[in-house]
């Protein structure tokens, strides 16, 4: 009997300090933030906004993106590398074809140099990058004045070497795309190398120009036309993807991270996955799902409010008792990074406890042989 009273005794001292998988149902209903002590919201599942869609971060996300990254490709500019002949022609009777037959001359084959620039023959050194072949052809003229007595000029575009741009990442077939006169955007290189490896709100896009980086998801680049940006010759377009997942915790048969494609898993699916609940040590009235959500910038006036992209802790409370809980569940969807914690029932709790205390004490070690009385 002392016994007994003994053990419950020390189970009522110990009573907020039972041993446990995770939190209890109290305790995440009572969370808050670690530095502002902000009480983290739970909301019940019959409250969640109407069939919470697996929207990613970018259906809120009002940032630049690609759209920073202004100009993109003319394809009628000059660039490092590309190769031009030039002919010059003349109408008059004296000057620079006043010695030969002919009327027209090729001045030669020139590749612009690393700084930007060639060298012609009467013409001199010229700086030639993002002149377009008329230009330089009147450039050319000028040059021949006092030269030819009525010259013209043409300048033929013969080989473009860096008109091009490095595909990497989570694509079919990375690798250097070529730029051509249709001024090729972001979609268009990626649809190129076969198309990307992994859904579009799982792929983040990141366009290098230069000393300038900038990012946006490939399902905002397929909503937005101004994210879409054409791209210019040497840009390095990175997509980057990792696949959707949630992690199951607590009182499930199977739990662990589960891969699964945005926008096609519900709550329901996901707990089935995991095994459903333990019979024998979940506590069905309290299922959790835990979730990082985009916070809306809100326009005040003409000012928007709020931090784009930032998110806040939200979590949702599900009672699997009830019955219509199951048909919320088929609705709710997953996003990625969710975590479905199942709480342990408060009698397993204390069934831990208990075991722990009548555990017998261990028995003391025999005298060693020969050892003093």
């Amino acid at each position: 009997m002392k016994k007994v009273v003994s053990v419950l005794l020390l189970a009522l001292l110990a009573g907020c300090a039972k041993p446990s998988d995770g939190p209890t149902a109290g305790s995440i209903r009572s969370a808050t933030l670690p530095r502002t002590n902000e009480r983290i919201p739970v909301i019940e599942l019959a409250n969640a906004p109407g069939g919470m869609p697996a929207a990613s971060t970018s259906l809120n996300d009002t940032s630049p993106g690609l759209a920073v990254l202004r100009g993109g490709y003319n394809a009628q500019k000059l660039r490092r590398g590309d190769v031009f002949d030039v002919t010059v022609l003349d109408t008059g009777e004296e000057g620079l074809f006043s010695s030969t037959q002919s009327k027209t001359l090729n001045l030669g084959r020139f590749t612009v140099d690393q700084s930007g620039s060639v060298t012609m023959p009467f013409v001199g050194k010229q700086r030639v990058i993002d002149s377009t072949p008329e230009g330089l052809q009147n450039r050319v003229v000028a040059g021949l004045k006092g030269s030819a007595v009525n010259p013209q000029a043409v300048v033929t575009v013969v080989d473009r070497p860096t008109s091009a741009v490095m595909l990497s990442g989570a694509v079919k077939s990375p690798g250097k795309v070529p730029l051509t006169a249709r001024q090729e955007r972001v979609l268009d290189v990626i649809n190129q190398a076969g198309g990307p490896t992994v859904a579009p709100d799982a792929a983040t896009v990141t366009v290098v120009r230069g000393s300038q980086r900038a990012s946006a998801g490939l399902d905002r680049i397929m909503r937005e036309d101004k994210q879409n940006i054409r791209l210019a010759p040497d840009d390095q377009v990175m997509v980057d993807g990792a696949s959707a997942s949630y992690t199951a915790l607590g009182a499930f048969k199977s739990s662990g991270e589960f891969q699964f494609e945005t926008g096609k898993l519900t709550l329901a699916q996901a707990v089935g996955r995991a095994g459903g609940l333990l019979d024998d040590r979940a506590d069905a009235r309290n299922v959790y799902i835990f979730r990082n959500q985009p916070v809306p910038v809100r326009t005040v006036g003409n000012v928007p409010s709020g931090v784009p992209g930032a998110v806040r802790p939200v979590i949702y409370h599900v009672n699997m008792k009830d019955a219509s809980s199951i048909a919320l569940m088929q609705m709710f969807q997953m996003q990625k990074g969710d975590v479905i914690y199942a709480t342990n029932a408060p009698l397993v709790d204390s069934a831990k406890l208990l075991t722990v205390f009548q555990k017998s004490p261990p028995t003391a070690a025999a005298p060693l042989p020969g050892a003093a009385n």
